[in-house]
C-alpha cells in the first residue's frame, strides 16, 4: 500500500510530464538510498556545498555550481550575484540597491511568471522588443551603466535574438548573461551547451528530467559569480537565506545528476515512442476526437519527447477542454494531461508513465471522450 492510500490522497497517472504541481519526477531508488544515508549524519553544509559545486562543474563544464531551491531560487541567487558581486555591503542591502547596477534586460517574448525572481532579488526588469520580434539593436541600445545582467529564457516562443548573439552583445559591454534553462533536459548535452555558447550563469530544474528532489535546482557558471551567489545563500545570511537546501536534497540532487548523465536517451526515446503508439492506438475510432503520435510545437523542449496529440471536437462532444481536464483529475483513477485550448488539443506524455499505465491512460481518456 502506498503512503498516499494510507492518508487518503489520490495517486495520479502522470501523462502530463515533469510538472511541479504533480511533484516533478519520481526519484530513483539509488538516489533515495543516498538521501537516506545523508540524513543519518551531521556535516558542515559549506563542505557539502563545495563538494556539490565540483560535481556540478564536472557535469556542466562550468567553473562551479550551486544546489538551489528549484529554478526560481536559482534565478534569485543568479540575479543577486550579478547585482552585488562579492561586495558584502551591497549584499546586506538587497533587495535595496541604492544607486548600484540593478537593471536586468529581457526580450519581451521571454517574459514569464517566474521572472518575478529578478525583482525579488532587487533587480529591475527592462523589457525590449515586441511580442512579435526583438532585434539585436534593441538589446544593445538598452544596455547602460545601470545594467547588471541580461536574462535569456529558453522557452517557447523561441528567441528572436539567439543566445550566441545576446552573449556577443552583452560581453562587449561587460554585462553577464543568465540563462533560464529550467526544462531544457534532455538531451544530456544541454547540461553544458549553454555554457559553451558563452552564458555566464545557467539554471536548471533538479526535479524534472534529472529526477532529483522536486524542490532542487542547479545554478552553474563562472567561478566569481557562483561565489557571489553562494555567499548570499544558505547557510549564510543574505537574500537567499530563506532558500534553504537540506543536506539530503544536496546529496540527492548530485546523485540524480550523476544518474541522469549516464542514461541512454536513445533507448528512452524508443521506449517513449512505443508507449505513445500504444496510447494512440487505444484512442482510435472516437466519434468526437482523433489521436496521433506527434512532437509538440509549443512549450519547453517542444521537439524532444514523442507524445499523443488528441484533437477534440468540443461542440460534438458537448464538453470543454476544462471539463475534460476536471473529469480526468477527479476521476478514478486520477489522471493528469496537458492542453492547448486554442487548438482544442489534449497532449499525453509517456515520459513518466509506469508499467501498464499507458493502457490505463488511454482507456480512461477514451471513457471521458465518449458521449
Amino acid at each position: 500500500m502506498s503512503i498516499y492510500d494510507e492518508i487518503g490522497v489520490p495517486r495520479v497517472i502522470n501523462a502530463a510530464g515533469s510538472m511541479t504541481y504533480l511533484g516533478g519526477s519520481l526519484i530513483a531508488p539509488e538516489v533515495l538510498e543516498a538521501m537516506k544515508s545523508a540524513a543519518g549524519s551531521f556535516v558542515f553544509i559549506e563542505d557539502l556545498l563545495a563538494w556539490a559545486s565540483k560535481e556540478i562543474a564536472a557535469q556542466t563544464r562550468a567553473d562551479a555550481g550551486l544546489v538551489t531551491t528549484g529554478t526560481t531560487g536559482g534565478l534569485v541567487l543568479a540575479t543577486a550575484a550579478c547585482l552585488t558581486g562579492m561586495d558584502r555591503q551591497r549584499m546586506r542591502q538587497l533587495p535595496a540597491v541604492d544607486g548600484g547596477k540593478n537593471k536586468v534586460i529581457m526580450q519581451k517574448q521571454h517574459r514569464i511568471s517566474f521572472d518575478h525572481a529578478v525583482r525579488l532579488a532587487g533587480g529591475q526588469i527592462v523589457e525590449v522588443g515586441s511580442g512579435e520580434k526583438t532585434q539585436a539593436a534593441d538589446i544593445a541600445e538598452a544596455i547602460d551603466d545601470q545594467t547588471a545582467a541580461i536574462l535569456h529564457v529558453v522557452l517557447d516562443p523561441q528567441p528572436t535574438v539567439p543566445l550566441t548573439e545576446v552573449v556577443e552583445i552583452a560581453h562587449a559591454r561587460g554585462v553577464p548573461v543568465i540563462v533560464d534553462a529550467a526544462a531544457e533536459l534532455p538531451p544530456v548535452s544541454n547540461l553544458h551547451a549553454f555554457i559553451e555558447q558563452g552564458a555566464d550563469l545557467v539554471v536548471f530544474s533538479g526535479g524534472k528530467a534529472i529526477s532529483g528532489p522536486n524542490d532542487t535546482g542547479i545554478l552553474c557558471g563562472r567561478q566569481e559569480l557562483i561565489e557571489a551567489a553562494t555567499a548570499q545563500a544558505f547557510p549564510n545570511a543574505g537574500i537567499g537565506r530563506a532558500l534553504k537546501v537540506s543536506k539530503e536534497q544536496i546529496v540527492g540532487l548530485v546523485y540524480a545528476l550523476r544518474r541522469f548523465s549516464q542514461i541512454d536517451f536513445e533507448a528512452e526515446m524508443r521506449r517513449w515512442q512505443i508507449l505513445a503508439q500504444h496510447m494512440s492506438a487505444g484512442l482510435q475510432g472516437l466519434e468526437c476526437a482523433r489521436a496521433e503520435v506527434a512532437l509538440s510545437t509549443r512549450g519547453a523542449r517542444p521537439t524532444i519527447i514523442p507524445r499523443v496529440c488528441v484533437v477534440v471536437d468540443v461542440e460534438k462532444l458537448g464538453k470543454s477542454l476544462a471539463q475534460i481536464d476536471t473529469e480526468l483529475e477527479r476521476g478514478q483513477p486520477a489522471m493528469a494531461i496537458t492542453m492547448q485550448p486554442r487548438q482544442n488539443e489534449l497532449w499525453l506524455s509517456p515520459q513518466h508513465l509506469q508499467e501498464g499505465e499507458e493502457i490505463i491512460a488511454a482507456a480512461r481518456l477514451r471513457q471521458v471522450l465518449t458521449p
